[in-house]
């Protein structure tokens, strides 16, 4: 028994068992890739910086990582995550069609806007890197744009018939709403986020009413 406790404390430093300091590493390094992809770029940010940004070694960065296409891949998954959770709870809060889509707007815009590196992670840095982080930019639209249809026609009622795939409306809303981005990241927007997320409710809310009319009797 005695050796037993020797052993576990053996393990232990600082009070932190290997696992508990893996992840803190982990958690380290997805800092420094938000930080670095974000501010210098993912074609700017080397291994060895990121690790450096970390204050690790660089052999601590392939204990938690393939390379950088996987820390850009885990960091860029972790703001989607935080925009699709905050979404979600945001909108099936909301009792209208035009409350869901501004609660939604709301968050998403807030949530990239409020830290400018989050805002050049999702809208430039992933483009264009790989095949399988471009499969991922389009399932997270389509993710975004299929809560945002589904929201809208739950409140639509079993009388109306489609005249639009709803689906296929949020998704050329939402590519609207990544340009918009895009131009504020570049400094071509100087509209609040007020006016940028009353703007795109309006035309979500039109365009959700635009996809349906009422079924004769």
């Amino acid at each position: 028994m005695a050796m037993d406790v020797k052993h576990k404390q053996a393990r232990r430093y600082r009070g932190a068992t290997p696992a508990e300091r893996r992840a803190a590493r982990r958690e380290q390094l997805m800092e420094a890739g938000l930080e670095l992809f974000g501010t210098q770029g993912y074609a700017n940010s080397s291994v060895r910086a990121v690790s450096e940004a970390a204050s690790l070694n660089t052999r601590y960065f392939y204990e938690s990582f393939a390379g950088r296409e996987e820390l850009l891949r885990s960091v860029y998954k972790r703001i989607l995550v935080e925009i699709l959770t905050q979404a979600t709870e945001a909108v099936t809060q909301a009792d209208t069609i035009e409350d869901k889509a501004r609660a939604g707007l709301r968050v998403t815009w807030t949530i990239l806007t409020e830290d400018r590196r989050k805002a050049r992670i999702v809208a430039l840095e992933v483009v264009g890197v790989s095949d399988e982080l471009e499969k991922l930019r389009r399932e997270s639209r389509q993710a975004l744009a299929t809560l945002t249809a589904d929201q809208a026609m739950s409140l639509m009622g079993d009388d109306v018939r489609l005249t639009l795939d709803p689906a296929l409306v949020a998704r050329t809303l939402m590519g609207g709403a990544v340009e918009l981005l895009l131009a504020w990241i570049h400094g071509d927007l100087d509209h609040s986020v007020d006016e940028v997320v009353e703007h795109l409710t309006r035309l979500f809310t039109a365009s959700a009413y635009a996809a349906v009319e009422p079924i004769e009797p």
